[in-house]
């Protein structure tokens, strides 16, 4: 008994701890995966500015005397909340998707005194909008003419944009998405912060960003809001924005102390009744244990039964084999009558041989078969086999073997009787679960009143082609081709 209960004081301590880590890991993969998505809306995002800001900079022509008709179709298709802005050197306002921006100045803005002062483009962080009001970030891009600064066009987004995005990754109140600039500036985030943040003093920069690109990592206290998360982050490519995901930890966490605490009391009864059944378990076990023991030896007897049957059919056959040798009968009848023996021998032999009772594998079945038609018949045809591991199944093994010991018997018969020759054979894989079979020798080829003659051979490979649930053919082509569709299984039917 104490033996029990350290085991299944191990075994819960064992299951607790792999419920921490699967916890830990879900909670890594839902902010790793929510990070990618945040990733690629926020290179989508660079990508509309940075492709609006270049097509607007070419609309604006040489004298940046472009109107609203130049620019019109250039803005066309972008969404709605975006908003563009085109300024001079002066930052007078030149264009505007907002009414009133030539009243509000932006010559002291980042985004305008960086591209000023020689920045191609530049990316803001987290500003309020003069104009509305909004919590924005903005695109900026400078505008040359004759190598001299002459403006600026600005693309401006609402930090709202992330609250769609937020809800569509169904995450729940704790969580968060950000974006933010490689120097720690946040650019926009939901929920929204109070204001401005810088985050270059945070464990993100400080420990993780240096040391790679994309990560995640455990923050116990936010910088932001003092809340528990699982921090994913991503660079996005061609880019000085990373992408943030944070997944509130604190509420999965308790959910899991709640799950553990009620499996505690559900289980801690059935403790009881467990050591109480652990007597009656044990019989159980040992009696189990003798049944075991019974099925296994009358599986190995039925084992040894069945491959007692397989060859001592094989055996009758051989002997059947002789008898026939031994009749009176025209050579040519005998020959036939003893390669089909040899083909159904062959298969009771290779089931007993590889102790399949259920499926026999046709890359070994067929070569098994065709070798001892050809020693049967005294052929010293050239066999190649391209065969598949297909299986049979045992209602479509006979069929099979006499099917193939007809062919073979044929060109042994037809196409080398002046001496040896070619076989291929092949089978491969076909559509729904049926098979290709192909029988190929380099013979003269067949003639067209044996192909629609109604000899033994004939009916016989119509027959066991039928059986088969199949359709063949025969045609010349460098000698006799033989194709079949045909059933390997008798749960296939004809497609």
């Amino acid at each position: 008994m104490l033996v029990f209960l350290a085991a299944f004081a191990a075994i819960f301590g064992y299951f607790l701890a792999t419920g921490i880590r699967q916890t830990e890991e879900r909670l890594v993969e839902r902010s790793s995966a929510a990070a990618q998505v945040v990733s690629s809306n926020a290179f989508w995002i660079a990508e509309v500015a940075h492709q609006t800001l270049r097509r607007v900079d070419a609309a604006l022509g040489p004298a940046m005397s472009g109107s609203i008709d130049d620019l019109g179709p250039v803005l066309e298709g972008l969404p709605s909340v975006t908003q563009v802005y085109i300024i001079d050197a002066q930052a007078r306002t030149i264009y505007s998707t907002v009414d009133g921006a030539d009243a509000v100045s932006v010559a002291d803005r980042d985004y305008f005194l960086a591209v000023r002062d020689g920045a191609p483009f530049y990316t803001s962080p987290l500003l309020v909008s003069r104009l509305t009001g909004e919590r924005i970030f903005v695109f900026s891009k400078r505008v040359e003419r004759e190598r001299e600064f002459a403006g600026a066009i600005m693309v401006s987004f609402p930090e709202s944009l992330l609250q769609d995005l937020w809800q569509n990754l169904d995450f729940e109140e704790s969580s968060t998405i950000s974006l933010v600039r490689t120097d720690g500036q946040l650019i926009a985030r939901f929920p929204q912060t109070e204001g401005p943040v810088d985050l270059s003093q945070t464990p993100l920069f400080t420990e993780h960003f240096n040391k790679a690109p994309t990560g995640t990592y455990t923050s116990e206290r936010s910088p932001v809001d003092g809340v528990a998360r699982v921090v994913s982050y991503r660079q996005v490519p061609g880019s000085n924005i990373i992408a943030i995901a944070s997944v509130g930890s604190a509420q999965t966490w308790a959910n899991f102390n709640g799950a553990v605490v009620a499996v505690f009391i559900i289980v801690s009864p059935i403790v009881l009744g467990l050591v109480l059944g652990c007597a009656w378990i044990v019989r159980l076990l040992y009696r189990d244990a003798a049944q075991a023991r019974a099925l296994q030896a009358s599986l190995e007897a039925n084992t040894m039964l069945f491959r007692e049957i397989h060859h001592r059919v094989k055996n009758n056959l051989q002997s059947v084999q002789s008898l026939v040798r031994m009749q009176d009968i025209p050579q040519a009848a005998k020959l036939d009558l003893q390669s089909r023996f040899a083909a159904m021998a062959a298969m009771h032999e290779h089931i007993y041989k590889h102790d399949r009772y259920e499926d026999i594998d046709a890359h070994d079945f067929i070569p098994a078969v065709v070798d001892e038609v050809l020693a049967a018949y005294g052929c010293d045809a050239a066999v190649n086999y391209e065969v598949a591991h297909i299986p049979v199944d045992r209602d479509h093994a006979t069929p099979l073997a006499l099917l193939l010991s007809e062919l073979v018997t044929n060109a042994c018969k037809y196409a080398f009787a002046d001496g040896g020759g070619t076989i291929t054979i092949g089978l491969r894989r076909g559509e729904n679960g049926r098979a290709k079979l192909t029988v190929r020798d380099s013979g003269g080829g067949i003639e067209a009143e044996r192909d629609a003659g109604s000899s033994m051979g004939m009916r016989l490979i119509k027959g066991v082609v039928a059986q088969m649930d199949g359709t063949h053919t025969f045609r010349n082509e460098g000698g006799t081709v033989f194709e079949a569709d045909i059933a390997l299984s008798t749960s296939v039917r004809k497609g």
